[in-house]
């Protein structure tokens, strides 16, 4: 079974994904409450730390990952 790690934050979401770690699914709760499934849980772990002490990302690549989210979270939404 694949270990997976799971978060609703959005924008260390994008953050993750601007690292390198593969979204995996996104799972709706409701139509506002959206869980996130990422490989890699000591990788994302590791990044969350980082995201928590101001890390540094390249921005054009965060908001480009950050505005596939929103438009996936949209398209799901929309079903």
């Amino acid at each position: 079974m694949e270990k997976i790690f799971k978060t609703n934050d959005l924008s260390l979401t994008a953050f993750l994904l601007t690292k390198g770690v593969n979204l995996l699914d996104i799972i709706t709760e409701d139509q506002s409450r959206f869980i996130f499934l990422l490989s890699d849980p000591e990788k994302c772990e590791l990044l969350r730390n980082d995201f928590m002490n101001n890390s540094t990302a390249p921005a054009q690549e965060l908001f480009s990952k950050r505005e596939m989210l929103i438009s996936e979270i949209k398209q799901r939404t929309r079903k």
